[in-house]
């Protein structure tokens, strides 16, 4: 009896409730309270025209589609992009029935929070022209990776600003500022397939309404001499005349050249080639309690060191055996054996005559003409091979070795450095070096009206390397314009091989300590530096 009560009273509460029940499944369609289209609570909503209105004005807005930092804008419309509002809707109505929608009803009645429940946005578009336009981006936007970037240093007048009135015409001004180096950056390749995912997920969010693309990341290349080139060659395309250069890497063999088979006027640097030669038929270098060779040495150093025009015409007297004409044949036909077919020598310097230029690969171009001295002449490229090969054949290898191994010894070579640290002349490539007064380099510059020159051999943040920088100008070559631009080379190298030895983590080998020869006699006192171990 008492059971039949229980039912008879449940029978009586649910009839009792079910036009409530009803009632309310009719209001709370199309969309039950806590059931969530797309994110957003429409359950307010009781038109399917009016949720449709809603959906489509929210998802029919562009979304900000990003190739790295480049925004990208993309319309629905523009890949047929849909909300499928019927679909959503119904999709919705599941949870009018059965025991969700009990659930809902009653937590409705009681005024308990509505446990969330969600229906994705559904949608058409059309996949064709998305990749379409995705393929569109890509080709508008990959790239490859970016070189090396080298800054120069600002060129001011007189310290002031970069351009003022009162400047001389052509004039390039003073180096006051350091180079800078910055990596490339990486190139981007759009891999389309994995962007599609999401864009899509842009597309149907109604608040997240932006995408990054996926992008395929290539590295940039490791610094080489090709972009110390690069930049040297813009750097110096403003020259007011003309300029030319030669740098190796004497740790990798790499290259760099600007023009540097042009021919210049050959001026003092040419005298390391003298010395090369002469070096190649002493019978035993500047040996001691030999007169003849300590005579040599001091010519040597007369004409290195203080770049004494006379001594270097006794050298090449001593060359010819007596006879200077024989000794400047002697050396153009050592240096052609070397290869080095665009320096010559017809007289010695400072003569009045000039004879007929010699025709060479290097004054016979048509593109630049240095107005060449026609008695001497070489170029930036000769030169800094010529200063290579000396420091190879200080380490038993290279150029000279292979051709005059039998005559030339690499303490021979070393001699040659030696006499060549007794230039004391601190600007041009030497100037534009970090803390120059400590640094380790031998040079030899070089003067002429119309051309001025610098040749050094430097050990830098990874090691040995060399530089040859030649600049002409028409009727005179002023000093600030020449010695400015040979700082801005110099350093701009320097600041190169740091970046490099930061950039692959390289070690520089220990730089040596150039020696006297055994039959060295000191002409004067000169200033330490640090090729010779600050003696």
């Amino acid at each position: 009896m008492r059971r039949f009560t229980i039912f008879v009273i449940l029978l009586i509460a649910i009839f009792a409730l079910f036009p409530l029940y009803t009632h309310f499944k009719v209001i709370a369609a199309p969309i039950p309270p806590g059931v969530y289209l797309g994110g957003l609570a429409l359950s307010d909503l009781k038109d399917v025209a009016e949720i449709r209105t809603h959906l489509e004005g929210l998802y029919d807005q562009p979304i900000a589609i990003y190739f790295d930092e480049t925004r990208l804008p993309l319309l629905p419309q523009d890949v047929d992009f849909q909300v499928d509002v019927e679909q959503m809707v119904q999709e919705a109505a599941q949870y009018l029935d059965g025991p969700t929608f009990v659930d809902i009803a009653m937590r409705e009645a009681l005024g308990f929070p509505q446990k969330r429940r969600d229906v994705p946005v559904r949608f058409t578009l059309d996949i064709d022209k998305l990749r379409a336009w995705l393929t569109s981006v890509a080709a508008a936007q990959n790239h490859p990776p970016s070189p090396l970037r080298g800054l120069p240093p600002a060129l001011a007048w007189d310290g002031g600003a970069a351009a003022m009135p009162d400047a001389p015409t052509g004039f390039v001004g003073a180096y006051t500022e350091d180079w800078r180096w910055q990596p490339g950056r990486p190139g981007q390749t759009l891999d389309v397939e994995a962007s599609i995912p999401p864009i899509v997920a842009a597309l149907t969010s109604e608040t997240k309404r932006e995408a990054q693309l996926v992008l395929q990341e290539e590295a940039p290349a490791p610094p080489t001499l090709v972009d110390l080139q690069r930049v040297l060659n813009e750097y110096t395309a403003d020259f007011p005349g003309f300029a030319a250069l030669y740098i190796q890497d004497l740790s990798t063999g790499e290259e760099a050249a600007v023009d540097a088979d042009v021919s210049f006027s050959g001026m003092s640097t040419l005298k390391i080639a003298i010395v090369t030669a002469v070096m190649e038929k002493l019978a035993h270098g500047i040996s001691a309690d030999d007169p003849d060779s300590e005579h040599v040495g001091q010519l040597i150093d007369y004409a290195l060191g203080e770049s004494n025009n006379y001594a270097a015409n006794q050298l090449l007297t001593w060359l010819g055996d007596g006879n200077i004409g024989a000794g400047v044949r002697h050396l153009t036909d050592f240096m052609h054996s070397l290869g080095f077919v665009s320096t010559y020598m017809q007289s010695g310097y400072d003569v009045d005559v000039q004879l007929p230029q010699i025709p060479t690969p290097g004054n016979q171009r048509t593109d630049w003409n240095t107005n060449p001295d026609t008695n001497l002449q070489s170029t930036p490229a000769e030169m800094g091979r010529l200063l290579v090969a000396i420091y190879q054949c200080t380490q038993g290898q290279g150029l000279l070795i292979e051709y005059y191994g039998a005559t030339l010894t690499p303490d021979e070579c070393e001699t040659i450095l030696f006499y060549m640290s007794h230039d004391e002349f601190q600007e041009m490539l030497w100037a534009g070096l970090p803390d120059s007064h400590n640094a380790w380099i031998v040079h030899k510059h070089g003067f002429a009206y119309e051309s001025h020159s610098d040749v050094a051999l430097i050990w830098g943040p990874t090691g040995p390397y060399v530089v040859s920088f030649f600049v002409y100008r028409s009727g005179w070559m002023d000093w600030a314009t020449s010695n400015s631009r040979m700082k801005g080379v110099s350093r701009a190298a320097w600041r190169f091989f740091a970046f490099r030895q930061q950039e692959l983590n390289l070690a520089a080998p220990a730089a040596p300590l150039l020696a006297p020869p055994l039959g060295y006699a000191a002409l004067k006192e000169y200033i330490p530096v640090a090729s010779t171990g600050g003696k």
